[in-house]
């Protein structure tokens, strides 16, 4: 085959985005981890989490003042510290030392390590997702899109994996996710997101997990609503379709937005940040229904809102659960 025929071959494939294809492996590999705790005995499972898009942190901008940066620190340290979720999945984080600053009381923490695409503004950091946990993990992974070929549905970033077990075996396996919105127009942002959710399933997969039997649980900002008939795409749908849970799924509106109205005026409120069980999941719950809370308000430091999320993740949990004590690596009490 000539040098053109293969040349136009290639541009057919990026045109059609590979549609029909298997998926191009993407690279596994292993994330920044920026401290590890004791694991020592791990009684039960976490079971309050939290996702957070903390918005270019520190800082609120990519290129923001020192000042501005320590005041981002500091608020977003005073929240957590404040509603201290065992396990929380944040986004657009800039800066491993900044994290490391505002979560003093997380033994477990580790970040993403992501470059900007090629089709990308270059002079912008990368927005990374970060882990941070009271609770050991057992394996904790990355799933990187950078090495894929530039498609018109190719995915941005990748996401953040996570195994849970405690010592009778039991398991949850979590992914952090941010999935792409500002790139190629709506229905442009609509594929790579799309594309993105395929990759999920590739891991799982990948990793011998079925969502039908197993504790799944994803987390992130998925850059798309559940509620605003203008998001027709299948990238939560889908999901949900599949006997997946979206724990919010009745909460009102505005009860249920999770970003902030543009102060400009150009977006309106939203609710982009989620948190999806498996069927596996629903099981062990056994008809018991998530709680979950959005943190709004002015006041809240970022332009998302923190979604938290209590439920049940042990089978027949003794009379009192263990947690991490604030600023410790020991495990307390507190009543289920």
């Amino acid at each position: 085959m000539s040098h053109g025929i293969a040349f136009l071959v290639y541009l057919w494939f990026l045109s059609v985005g590979w549609a029909g294809l298997p998926l191009l492996p993407p690279e596994v590999c292993f994330p920044r981890v920026i401290s590890e705790g004791d694991k020592g005995s791990v009684p039960l499972l976490p079971w309050r989490w939290m996702t957070w898009n903390l918005q270019w942190f520190p800082g609120h901008h990519p290129q923001s003042s020192s000042e501005a940066q320590s005041q981002h620190i500091q608020s977003v340290s005073l929240l957590l510290g404040k509603r201290w979720p065992q396990v929380a999945v944040l986004q657009e984080v800039l800066n491993p030392g900044a994290l490391q600053r505002a979560t003093p009381g997380y033994p477990w923490r580790a970040m993403t390590d992501f470059q900007r695409a090629g089709d990308e503004e270059e002079k912008l950091p990368p927005q990374n997702i970060a882990l941070i946990s009271q609770w050991p993990w057992s394996e904790v992974w990355v799933i990187d899109f950078h090495r894929l070929p530039l498609a018109p549905d190719r995915p941005v970033r990748g996401f953040l994996g996570a195994l849970f077990q405690d010592d009778q075996g039991r398991k949850i396996t979590v992914y952090g996710v941010h999935l792409k919105s500002n790139r190629g127009g709506r229905e442009g942002s609509a594929k790579r997101r799309v594309k993105a959710i395929d990759y999920l399933r590739w891991d799982w997969e990948r990793r011998g997990l079925d969502p039908e039997r197993d504790a799944i649980l994803l987390g992130g900002d998925f850059n798309c609503s559940t509620r605003n008939p203008e998001f027709t795409e299948d990238t939560i749908r889908a999901l949900v379709g599949g006997g997946w849970a979206l724990a919010d799924r009745e909460l009102g509106w505005p009860e249920g937005a999770t970003v902030k109205p543009d102060p400009a005026g150009r977006f309106p409120a939203a609710d982009f940040d989620h948190f999806l069980l498996s069927p596996g999941w629903l099981k062990v719950l056994g008809g018991e229904k998530p709680r979950v809370r959005i943190l709004s308000g002015e006041n809240i430091p970022s332009d998302h809102y923190p979604v938290e999320l209590i439920l049940r993740a042990n089978f027949n949990p003794p009379a009192k659960h263990p947690v991490m004590k604030r600023g410790s690596d020991r495990r307390g009490t507190e009543p289920p």
